[in-house]
């Protein structure tokens, strides 16, 4: 692991605005709604036993890829429950929840699902920049793409937003 740590400061300040036409993730389904009751454990897990809701503005992949196969989607998610005021363990929280759905740009362009035979995944790296103060208990926008996949490995970003539109987190993943 390599990281680095500043203090907040001064200094110029730009940002990628949110993406445009994004449902409120209260409309939106939640995996639980989505996966319904299949039997399967990892089905289990992933709908009722992981400690953030995540909620897909497109269709989730985890048994067909519908609609076009692009290279983008965008999901909702925060942690189940309230947690503590600690900015570090905000950030840590999203450090883990950050893994769960970036590589699905990949397989979404691709018309891949989670359950496409032999699919094999691992994270080669990994590599998160906190911009700005969130709460991972509160909603935020991940906006997900993927810019190249050859080889056997896909590259995949992430963007966590906040609701008012502040991009907080910016993640790489190959």
């Amino acid at each position: 692991m390599i990281a680095s740590f500043q203090t907040r400061d001064a200094g110029l300040d730009h940002q990628d605005e949110l993406p445009v036409e994004i449902p409120d993730p209260e409309t939106l389904p939640s995996a639980a709604e989505l996966i319904g009751e299949s039997s399967h454990p990892v089905a289990q897990y992933w709908s009722k036993a992981r400690p953030f809701d995540m909620r897909y503005v497109t269709s989730p992949i985890y048994f067909k890829v519908e609609g076009e196969h692009v290279a983008h989607q965008a999901v909702w998610l925060k942690a189940i429950g309230t947690l503590p005021d600690d900015s570090a363990l905000h950030r840590a929280a999203i450090a883990y929840a950050s893994d769960y759905s970036i590589l699905e740009s990949t397989y979404r362009k691709h018309g891949i699902a989670w359950t496409h035979p032999g699919l094999k995944q691992a994270s080669l790296d990994h590599a998160m920049w906190f911009h700005r103060p969130f709460r991972a208990d509160e909603w935020l926008l991940y906006d997900q793409d993927t810019p190249s996949a050859s080889d056997g490995r896909g590259l995949a970003r992430g963007f966590f937003f906040t609701p008012g539109g502040d991009l907080a987190v910016s993640v790489v993943q190959e």
